[in-house]
């Protein structure tokens, strides 16, 4: 947990993770955020918005899109989605509120999950690998509509089969245990504290 005696963050734009930590979300620095809090929430949030039976989570999402890329890449496919602990808003809600100005106004505290956990997800395969996934995930977990889905590539031939949040949570980090060793330095304050955890942050 993060004490700063001479300042108190602001309850209502700050958000409380599950271990504690606090991320102040206009002035963001994720320096000391354990894994445990990405993992849980993440495992936490249903994609789909809920509509995926059975319920899916973007844990299981992040997951699946690590496992579709080269093996260099599969670090930042996991942690792609990792912003979503703030909850993963479906595409079509993004575009109605102009999905450029809710990617800016994300964009801080991205790059602070960024900088900690030592990602870049900004590459072509992980967004394709990211469209694979979905097109999956309609196939599989999504009722037939009458909807153009042109703009995805084929959905993978394996069928997914949702685990639940509690198994989720444990394959989310099981998996980033697998794949920390390629977490990238990112510039983090020399000083930083990780927060108390069984886990250790990427090194830096």
């Amino acid at each position: 947990m993060q004490l700063d005696l001479l300042k108190r963050p602001d309850g209502r734009t700050a958000i409380l993770m599950p271990s504690g930590f606090v991320l102040d979300l206009l002035t963001p620095d994720a320096t000391g955020m354990p894994i445990e809090d990405i993992a849980q929430c993440l495992s936490s949030q249903p994609r789909w918005g809920g509509a995926a039976r059975p319920w899916y989570s973007v844990a299981e999402h992040s997951v699946m899109v690590s496992r579709l890329v080269p093996p260099p890449l599969a670090y930042s496919a996991l942690m792609h989605d990792c912003e979503e602990f703030l909850g993963d808003w479906p595409s079509p809600v993004k575009v109605m509120l102009d999905r450029d100005y809710v990617k800016q106004r994300l964009h801080p505290v991205k790059d602070a999950l960024r900088r900690w956990f030592g990602f870049d997800d900004e590459v072509p395969a992980i967004k394709q690998a990211d469209l694979v996934c979905m097109a999956t995930e309609l196939r599989d977990l999504l009722p037939p509509a009458w909807l153009d889905w042109g703009h995805l590539p084929a959905a993978h031939p394996d069928r997914i089969v949702p685990i639940g949040p509690d198994r989720a949570y444990a394959l989310f980090l099981d998996r980033y245990e697998e794949l920390k060793h390629l977490a990238q330095p990112q510039n983090k304050p020399k000083k930083a504290k990780a927060a108390r955890s069984g886990r250790k942050p990427p090194p830096p």
